[in-house]
């Protein structure tokens, strides 16, 4: 049985004292340890470098971004359509169907709190490292961009308004800095206002800024200054403060070649930001796009997906491959189930950067970052002339250029544009998900339900 995320929260805290946790001791040569004493936590940098570890293993689970979060955005988006047996987890979201009960909602929550509960814990052990060669300020700097990714998320499916983000009477979620490491400190705390969670976020994305570099020695599996810059801008873009989103894109240095750079491949070559897994710790992707042998055939590509690329579109097979039919070249590593998966591409800063020119009456330089993608589409420059036509377009460049990235609902949810793009979502309420039912109860509504559930 799952544990609710107040619950989760304690376990996690637990969990985050044992250098043990999933995906802690891979890829670093750490002397192994059984455990670390409460009462002692994180004593050297090796410590400190696995607990780091195990912040982004969180972001790796199969019920965040090792499927089932993305995934979640692009059903309800019509992007992707459930075909296989999960009816009642996956199918209910594609239905637009969702409930409180529903058990990937329930998973996905307590996964990205837990999440976050391991990065509180760094913080706060890290604190307590006074080796000289400990690189305290960038591991403090990358575990705060995955505090202010995983928080983005949370309000990306949970807070905001009907009409989007950023709007005074918008919900947050609960908003914990500290981590929880004993029941009596684990006191269930009502949901903060989505204005205090993105003060926290921003906060978190200027530290990162502030003090990671360009480009880590870990490469762009790990978040750097420009992953964070890049996030920041996509918060603003949610915002609709256009003239920061702007302002914070322009500053992600330009990805060598980009524009012939391969639309689809294994190492998505303008990822900033990526997650990298391998046989033992497994994107599921693949899995749930391909058909036996190898796969279980839960996803294929939405028709109204397929029908929205113009023609001459070389993004169309990637996004519908037909060997197999039904599949994307996206994600195909089946037997391995090591595909990458891309929290941040530079094709996004790119169209962030003309959707926010176009917004801030900059239709030339719009044009011409609408264009960088057309062009390595295969589509003819752009024709439009006013920045609403330019606007259309890029959103839709959007739509095509990031699909089963778990990029579109945002952008729908965002721009208020739910209902007229999907007009049998007729009841409003359900643009926000609803909150996890036992994160309710067991709270005894200290954590309150999203209205209409």
């Amino acid at each position: 049985m799952k544990l609710n995320s107040f619950h989760w929260l304690l376990a996690s805290a637990a969990f985050t004292l044992t250098l043990g946790l999933g995906g802690c001791n891979k890829a670093l040569d750490v002397q192994p340890q059984a455990a670390i004493n409460s009462s002692i936590g994180y004593t050297t940098k090796e410590d400190a470098a696995a607990g780091l570890v195990g912040c982004y293993d969180a972001v790796q689970a199969a019920d965040y971004q090792g499927v089932g979060y993305s995934s979640m955005g692009e059903l309800i988006s019509g992007n992707i359509l459930e075909v296989g047996t999960y009816n009642t987890t996956f199918g209910y979201i594609g239905q637009n169907l969702l409930a409180g009960d529903n058990v990937q909602i329930q998973n996905t929550w307590q996964v990205i709190y837990d999440g976050i509960n391991r990065v509180n814990y760094l913080l706060q052990q890290s604190d307590n490292i006074t080796d000289p060669a400990f690189p305290k300020l960038t591991t403090q700097a990358e575990a705060r961009c995955l505090r202010a990714y995983n928080y983005m998320n949370l309000l990306g499916y949970w807070g905001g308004t009907t009409q989007g983000f950023g709007y005074p009477s918008g919900v947050g979620v609960p908003l914990r800095l500290l981590p929880v490491p004993s029941t009596t400190e684990a006191t269930p705390i009502a949901r903060a206002s989505e204005a205090d969670v993105v003060t926290a976020i921003r906060a978190d994305l200027d530290f990162a800024i502030a003090n990671l570099p360009v480009a880590a020695s870990g490469g762009s599996v790990r978040c750097t200054k420009n992953a964070a810059l890049a996030l920041r801008a996509r918060l603003e873009l949610w915002l609709r403060n256009y003239a920061d989103a702007l302002k914070y894109a322009q500053q992600v240095p330009a990805v060598a070649g980009f524009a012939s750079l391969s639309l689809a491949s294994t190492t998505i070559p303008d990822a900033i930001w990526q997650l990298s897994f391998s046989n033992t710790d497994q994107n599921l992707y693949a899995f749930y796009w391909y058909p036996s042998p190898g796969g279980r055939n839960e996803f294929d590509p939405g028709p109204a997906l397929i029908a929205a690329h113009p023609a001459g579109d070389k993004r169309l097979p990637i996004n519908n491959n037909l060997t197999p039919a039904g599949t994307t070249l996206k994600y195909t590593h089946t037997a391995t189930r090591d595909d990458y998966f891309s929290c941040v591409r530079y094709a996004e800063v790119v169209l962030t950067t003309a959707e926010a020119a176009a917004q801030t009456g900059d239709l030339i330089t719009a044009t011409a970052q609408l264009n960088i993608i057309r062009s390595r589409a295969g589509l003819a420059p752009s024709t439009a002339t006013t920045a609403a036509d330019l606007v259309t377009d890029i959103l839709l460049q959007r739509r095509l250029e990031l699909a089963y990235e778990g990029q579109y609902w945002m952008d729908l949810r965002r721009t208020n544009t739910v209902q007229t793009t999907l007009p049998t979502y007729t009841q409003t309420f359900r643009n926000l998900f609803p909150l996890p039912t036992r994160e309710v109860n067991i709270t005894g509504g200290i954590i309150v339900q999203n209205t209409g559930f």
